[in-house]
């Protein structure tokens, strides 16, 4: 396939993060007839793949040189969309009306309809031998749990809209019977937080754990924060029936939404 039909999609830090890369990158091969590739220079590929199900299939490698060359390329095709950290800067100054950055980090509320089941079955954990807390596995899957991912990263940097989730909570009070609300969060903002809102604080070392038990929680809050958004998402994502209740920010300017989000 020739350069001007691949798209160079960049593995983050965040693991959510990579979910939203992955399935836009199999949702524009799907739709626009695209060949992704992945970048293949660092340990967050390995760390990502390993952990889930199939994301070995299907996918192409391509080195960081590699990544630069075809981005420069793209600065004369104006064909490639392209999301690299270190050549961003490179393409928005070229003097083309027709070179576009592909934002990848987000996926949002109006993309929902392009998730189809096979990108789902494909982000599944690989196997759950990191599961310990049984028992607060059982709480969560067996009572009207809401669950909310907090980082610390939007909490030391005054991200965190208290307002906002002190609302939200309030509102799925109206529609779910005796709720626990359940804040996964790290140990260290823990008690900057306990005086704010009276809920359950959860802090598992395994980040695994942690992701699968908020995606166990029945209903969730989606932060419209820098940390916290994709981890928040992809968790409604994996386990969105229909009779569940996100509550979503309504700064986020949704277009269009499934019936059971609520902005507020």
């Amino acid at each position: 396939m020739e350069d001007n039909n691949l798209l160079i999609l960049e593995y983050r830090e965040s693991f959510a993060d990579n979910l939203s890369i992955y399935a836009y990158g199999k949702i524009l091969e799907k739709n626009q007839k695209r060949k992704c590739f992945y970048e293949n220079n660092t340990q967050k590929r390995v760390k990502f793949e390993n952990t889930m199900s199939s994301f070995n299939l299907d996918c192409g490698y391509i080195s960081t040189n590699r990544v630069k060359s075809i981005a420069k390329d793209a600065l004369n095709y104006n064909k490639i969309r392209i999301d690299d950290k270190k050549i961003i800067k490179e393409i928005k100054q070229a003097k083309s009306k027709n070179n576009k950055i592909l934002d990848l980090k987000y996926f949002k509320i109006d993309d929902i309809p392009y998730i189809t089941n096979d990108i789902l079955k494909s982000i599944e954990f690989n196997n759950y031998n990191f599961i310990k807390n049984y028992d607060l596995l059982e709480e969560i899957s067996n009572n009207n749990s809401i669950g909310i991912y907090i980082d610390e990263k939007d909490v030391i940097g005054n991200k965190i809209n208290w307002v906002f989730i002190s609302d939200a909570i309030k509102r799925l009070n109206k529609y779910v019977k005796q709720p626990i609300i359940y804040i996964f969060t790290n140990k260290n903002i823990e008690n900057k937080i306990s005086s704010i809102i009276p809920v359950k604080y959860i802090n598992l070392k395994d980040w695994r754990e942690e992701f699968y038990f908020l995606t166990s929680c029945k209903h969730k809050i989606l932060l419209n924060t820098p940390s916290s958004y994709s981890v928040n998402f992809w968790a409604i994502i994996l386990n969105n029936k229909d009779y569940y209740i996100n509550i979503f920010d309504k700064n986020l300017k949704v277009k269009s939404k499934p019936q059971n989000w609520i902005g507020i």
